[in-house]
């Protein structure tokens, strides 16, 4: 054999090694899987993984299967995560303690941080993203078209009605709204309504009573958070008959357990909720 024939017999075999170890560590499969947010463990369940999930905190949806409650967002055990040897640890940037993901880090952990929301447009790309990670890419795809789809009829359906003004109450004491730079505005968007704060370039803002009175909302959306007394809370808002939301009835509690774990699905199941809630069935 000539030494250009040898030579080019061991390139190939080199290139070749060269891509199996590629494929290999693309295709990494992860069996032990842990989530610090409600959007991750409900992504995770959508992509067919919730058997390999085995640890998420008290806000994450529970699924089928038992899992280990590893604590909350902001302070999750790291004892009881370390006892569960995951291979690899789910967090986000808009929910989780940065000093606990740096320090699961440090002792070894493979952690993958979801980019934070500001769309809808932002959980598709964070969901497709997340699902390449642990090799579900092509299911991803699929059901992001299928939310496009379901999202563009369920507007087409609605866009020639008035625009009714929503104030969404995500925090009480202090009353806390959500804004523009928030996924929750494009539920505006995609209802065909108008957040009364949208045009504010943040995500969250504290407000007082008297500013929402002036901006006369035709809707208040209160986010249900477990340690509410939302008796109290309606009873709050039914001294101000000056707005409209109030004077018509019009306030409703929403389940932040659905609207916070934001994925595809849940966005477009969110939005034919709330277009049912604003419109009534049609």
């Amino acid at each position: 054999m000539s030494l250009i024939k040898i030579i080019k017999k061991k390139l190939f075999y080199v290139i070749f090694l060269s891509f199996i170890s590629s494929t290999t560590a693309y295709a990494k499969e992860y069996k032990r899987i842990i989530s610090l947010a409600p959007s991750i463990t409900e992504s995770l369940y959508e992509l067919g993984m919730e058997q390999f999930v085995k640890g998420v905190t008290i806000y994450c949806p529970k699924g089928t299967i038992e899992k280990k409650i590893i604590g909350t967002l902001i302070e999750p055990d790291i004892e009881k995560i370390i006892s569960l040897k995951p291979d690899i640890v789910i967090s986000t940037k808009e929910g989780n303690n940065k000093l606990i993901v740096e320090k699961l880090k440090y002792l070894g952990f493979e952690v993958y941080v979801v980019n934070m929301t500001k769309n809808f447009d932002e959980i598709c790309t964070n969901y497709v993203n997340l699902a390449t990670k642990i090799n579900k890419k092509k299911e991803a795809i699929n059901i992001v078209k299928i939310a496009n789809y379901s999202l563009k009829k369920n507007h087409n359906r609605y866009k020639n009605f008035n625009n009714l003004k929503i104030f969404w109450e995500v925090g009480e004491n202090p009353l806390c709204t959500a804004c523009g730079k928030s996924f929750i505005n494009d539920y505006n968007y995609f209802t065909n309504t108008i957040n009364i704060y949208g045009n504010v370039n943040k995500r969250y803002i504290f407000i007082d009573i008297e500013n929402v009175i002036k901006h006369n909302p035709d809707i208040i959306f209160i986010m249900d958070v477990k340690t509410k007394n939302l008796t109290n809370i309606c009873e709050k808002w039914n001294k101000y008959q000056m707005i409209k939301a109030v004077k018509n009835n019009k306030i409703f509690i929403i389940n932040t357990d659905s609207i916070f774990a934001h994925t595809p699905l849940t966005f477009i199941k969110n939005v034919v909720m709330l277009t049912k809630i604003i419109y009534g069935e049609i």
